[in-house]
């Protein structure tokens, strides 16, 4: 038989590995896979805080547009007579 690509391939991956085997740092010093996951995952974190924080706008905003209707008239188009302190009678 004589030499084919994936017999080259599996001797250079070999040789690969007997080269580096004595090194501890090889992968620290050439994977950046840590520094890439950890990357993400703060990304991610950032993007849960943003979209917590467009979720609280509308629900504030949500509660301010019902104060409003309340307070215009409420919901079925009635004058609501007294304050805000909810126990308001029509």
């Amino acid at each position: 038989m004589g030499p084919t690509t994936a017999n080259a391939a599996k001797r250079a991956a070999v040789y690969a590995l007997d080269a580096i085997e004595g090194d501890p740092g090889f992968i620290t010093r050439t994977c950046d896979c840590r520094a890439k996951t950890q990357a993400k995952k703060a990304h991610k974190k950032a993007l849960k805080h943003m979209l917590a924080s467009l979720q609280e706008q509308d629900d504030d905003q949500e509660a301010v547009e019902r104060a409003l209707a309340l307070v215009d008239g409420g919901e079925d188009g009635a004058i609501v007579e007294g304050g805000d302190s909810g126990n308001s009678q029509v």
